[in-house]
């Protein structure tokens, strides 16, 4: 049942989400004559006000609001790389794809190597031009983490660089297989507002040929790098790459919390835009009062620009829901999820919402707009 936005809209709403909106924009660093002291402190009163660590600041936590400073909570302190030095969080600010282990997927690995690399894909996917080797990153987080809400992420300002990001649009856009899924629920016939696409297989040992209700594709090569990249920063293993593509403010998604089963207890899904800035506003599920507290739990909105990535984690997709509203003059954005399947239902699902049995779409690059093509090969059987 979708609810009403606007009901959690107060004065006091209003300012601790332009609050966390300004916090997640870059900054300049603070001089040494003016940089604080960590904020270390037990209090009550901040139920629902997410604790924020920044890298950029040397471990000071900050919470959402001027006032609430004497009153933020110790959290734990979740490592969002193997290699980042908390004590010098500059160390590693920037990296690459270059030196990522190989061989890979390791034998304990969710994501079972493909009979080939191309496997299953309906259209040749060409490689990546050189100038996407390597990608570069940005590595240092902002950790957002509220224990009575269970709120639980972990933000990166410009993921991909600035130098990656608009030519991997661009690559994915004109060379991935998109489609515009059609589907019934409940009776009702449902056009997605938005192009989807999907790659992958869940962790069992299923091979990737034993699916009766779909047909499972092999990760391409640079997405495969884009997620062992991910993967080493969230200390989490993936199996699936979901993208959509939102054509204009009119393709959206509507408030929803990724807490399927097959997804197993306490996902971690990793969320990477590229391209127009989109709002993302996350929602708890029970944001007209709590169980906990018995307050009104504001809705969180922030703007996600090219290149950033939210890591949602813990009990996040249980606890929220998220969404990217329709916005009348926002244009072309894409959107990348990392996720982890542990049974069969979970390709059969992605596949049969991300790829159905409809028509398969192209960019036209002249044109800038999505072209229907004829393509024998789906990714749903029939």
């Amino acid at each position: 049942m979708k609810r009403s936005l606007e009901s959690t809209s107060s004065p006091r709403s209003s300012k601790r989400q332009a609050s966390l909106a300004s916090f997640l924009k870059p900054k300049t660093a603070p001089s040494p004559a003016k940089a604080k002291p960590p904020i270390i402190a037990n209090g009550e009163g901040n139920e629902d006000r997410p604790i924020i660590l920044d890298d950029d600041d040397e471990g000071d936590l900050k919470p959402l609001t001027p006032f609430d400073k004497s009153k933020a909570k110790v959290i734990d302190l979740f490592l969002p790389s193997n290699n980042t030095n908390l004590n010098n969080p500059k160390q590693t600010e920037r990296e690459t794809d270059e030196n990522l282990p190989t061989p890979w997927p390791p034998t304990n690995h969710p994501y079972h190597p493909p009979p080939t690399p191309t496997y299953n894909h309906p259209i040749l996917i060409p490689p990546p031009p050189t100038s996407l080797h390597p990608l570069h990153f940005n590595v240092n987080p902002k950790i957002i983490h509220n224990p009575t809400t269970d709120l639980d992420l972990i933000y990166y300002k410009s993921f991909i660089d600035k130098s990656s990001s608009k030519e991997l649009m661009n690559y994915l856009l004109e060379n991935l297989p998109w489609y515009r899924v059609k589907y019934t629920v409940r009776g009702m016939n449902i056009n997605t507002p938005r192009y989807t696409t999907v790659f992958g297989k869940d962790s069992t040992e299923i091979p990737w040929s034993g699916y009766m209700k779909c047909r499972p594709r092999a990760v391409p090569e640079v997405m495969q790098r884009l997620m062992r990249k991910v993967e080493q920063v969230t200390s989490s293993q993936f199996n699936f790459c979901l993208i959509n593509y939102y054509s204009s403010g009119l393709d959206s998604i509507s408030y929803h919390s990724d807490s399927e089963s097959f997804l197993g207890p306490n996902p971690t899904i990793a969320s990477l835009t590229l391209g127009y800035p989109r709002d993302f506003h996350l929602r708890h599920v029970n944001y007209k009062n709590h169980p906990r507290t018995g307050k009104e739990v504001p809705v969180e909105k922030f703007t996600l620009e090219d290149g950033d990535m939210v890591i949602m984690k813990g009990k996040t997709q249980h606890e929220w829901e998220h969404s990217v509203p329709k916005r009348k003059s926002a244009k072309g954005r894409i959107n990348i999820t990392f996720r982890k399947g542990i049974v069969r239902y979970a390709t059969e699902n992605y596949y049969n919402y991300n790829v159905g049995k409809g028509p398969l779409y192209r960019w036209d690059s002249e044109e800038k707009e999505m072209r229907e093509v004829e393509c024998s090969d789906g990714g749903v059987k029939s």
